[in-house]
């Protein structure tokens, strides 16, 4: 017999998984009388558990409010506070999702490594099509298989299904490029630079850079390089925080990439490894935004002084 799925999870998700949804529940009903018991409140006693979920929001308080109204047989309210716990655990999941992806190709266990740990959320948690293309979006790594490639070529603004209707021009662009169809790629890319991010009108300037440069980064897979040289430079020029500059950093980089210029993504990507970082030689080594000057001697030379 094989083992349950959450078994096969690495060894530190599925604690933290269980604890995560499972310790609200137990911290209020530690027993099945003591659940009986709740039964026996009197409304104002439940009342309670709901105006303190209101007072201190809490995913246990609002598991709390939603036994409550639950109980007092007030089931829209119930499905209301539910909702709630779900909305506030949603980014812990999330960032459970997105360390597992990522400790996998900054530890060295590369592109192999993040797909298994792809599939071993997918055992645990039901993932539908537009949801594994927003993690293929940013983790286009576990793309490389090939196993998602009919799943995320369904994808379209006008699917008839409502799992499949997604704008995720970038997902696809990247199942194109990783199987070797760079036309279809940049064509695809095209059509995510076809609207100006509205980023690039913000006051802050830190956003403004960073867009920017993102936008300069997917007009050159789009194939249009002198505008994204143009975007390129005024993100540079931009006056960017001591905060956010390893952020941008990382964006001018990913851009000067793509236009296949190594030496400037050498440039941005030496004080990133000299210090805390998202960036680590494994990564550098790994992930699909360096796939184009991976293998020039400027990068290759980067990687050997940093290892």
């Amino acid at each position: 017999m094989s083992a349950p799925a959450f078994l096969r999870i690495p060894a530190w998700i599925a604690p933290t998984l269980v604890g995560l949804f499972l310790t609200p529940l137990t911290a209020s009903f530690p027993t099945p009388w003591a659940a009986d018991l709740a039964a026996q409140l009197s409304d104002a006693e439940l009342q309670a558990r709901i105006d303190r979920a209101e007072a201190e929001p809490s995913p246990d308080r609002y598991l709390e409010a939603t036994v409550a109204a639950r109980l007092m047989r007030d089931y829209d309210a119930a499905r209301g506070h539910l909702e709630a716990t779900w909305q506030m655990t949603g980014p812990i999941v999330d960032g459970i999702i997105d360390n597992s992806l990522m400790l996998e190709l900054a530890s060295g266990n590369g592109v192999a490594g993040a797909q298994r740990a792809f599939r071993d959320l997918r055992r645990f948690f039901s993932f539908r099509p537009v949801q594994i293309a927003a993690w293929a979006g940013n983790f286009p790594e576990i793309l490389a298989s090939g196993e998602y490639d009919a799943m995320m070529l369904r994808l379209s603004p006008e699917a008839d299904e409502a799992d499949y209707r997604c704008a995720c021009y970038n997902t696809v662009a990247w199942v194109h490029r990783l199987a070797g169809r760079h036309d279809q790629a940049a064509e695809t890319w095209a059509r995510l630079v076809e609207t100006t991010p509205a980023g690039l009108s913000s006051t802050n300037l830190d956003v403004q850079a960073q867009v920017r440069a993102q936008y300069a980064r997917n007009l050159a897979r789009a194939g249009r390089d002198r505008e994204a040289r143009e975007q390129l430079g005024r993100s540079m020029e931009t006056e960017v925080s001591h905060a956010a500059l390893p952020t941008v950093r990382r964006r001018w980089a990913q851009a000067h990439a793509e236009l296949g210029d190594a030496a400037g993504a050498v440039e941005h990507l030496e004080p990133l490894l000299e210090a805390n970082s998202l960036i680590s030689v494994h990564t550098l080594e790994s992930r699909a935004a360096w796939m184009l000057v991976r293998d020039t001697p400027a990068f290759r030379a980067l990687l050997d002084r940093h290892r």
